[in-house]
């Protein structure tokens, strides 16, 4: 995998997702896609398991540093974990259904950073939940998180759908060329 590339690309996902954010939600809901987890789902997909499990879990990490969580206190903190938990596990997902899909049909792309994208948002949620029941210190409701983050998750699937083609032409400059195939496997006839 081409590490530069693959950052560069990351840069311009977070750029959009973070500029575009506002502009491309859902009203007042909080439901609006995310660039850089259709950007994991897409390594995942295409990467070998170490490589896209140590992407996924950078990316996330990038999430949690640009994510800002309110304080019941007043103000706001950077919580260093949850997306980051929550991309890895979204990642082990497509990791272990890639074998089951077609690798560069955008529907594909589609549907796994549709799943992906719930689990990821699950576990950000469970992980909230658990802090609030520890640590009340986070202005954050579990109950009020879960149907605009599944919205958000269906939304990151349909952009994933239409992102598929401009990644998919990008995947040999990114060094992605899908999952290597075995070295003494069987041939079947």
């Amino acid at each position: 995998m081409n590490w530069i590339m693959v950052g560069l690309v990351a840069w311009v996902m977070l750029g959009l997702e973070k500029g575009l954010r506002g502009a491309l939600e859902l009203g007042a809901s909080g439901i609006a896609p995310s660039f850089v987890f259709v950007l994991a789902t897409f390594v995942a997909l295409l990467a070998p398991a170490g490589t896209a499990l140590w992407t996924c879990l950078a990316l996330g990490l990038v999430i949690d540093l640009t994510h800002t969580v309110s304080l019941s206190a007043g103000g706001s903190a950077v919580v260093v974990g949850p997306y980051a938990l929550g991309y890895v596990l979204g990642c082990q997902l497509v990791l272990t259904m890639r074998g089951v899909m077609m690798g560069r049909n955008p529907l594909s792309l589609g549907f796994l950073a549709l799943v992906a994208s719930i689990v990821c948002h699950i576990v950000v949620v469970a992980v909230f939940a658990v802090r609030g029941l520890m640590v009340n210190d986070v202005a954050w409701a579990a109950s009020g998180q879960l149907v605009p983050r599944l919205g958000s998750a269906l939304y990151t699937g349909g952009l994933a759908v239409g992102l598929a083609l401009v990644l998919f032409p990008m995947a040999g400059a990114l060094g992605l060329s899908g999952p290597q195939a075995r070295r003494f496997g069987r041939r079947v006839s």
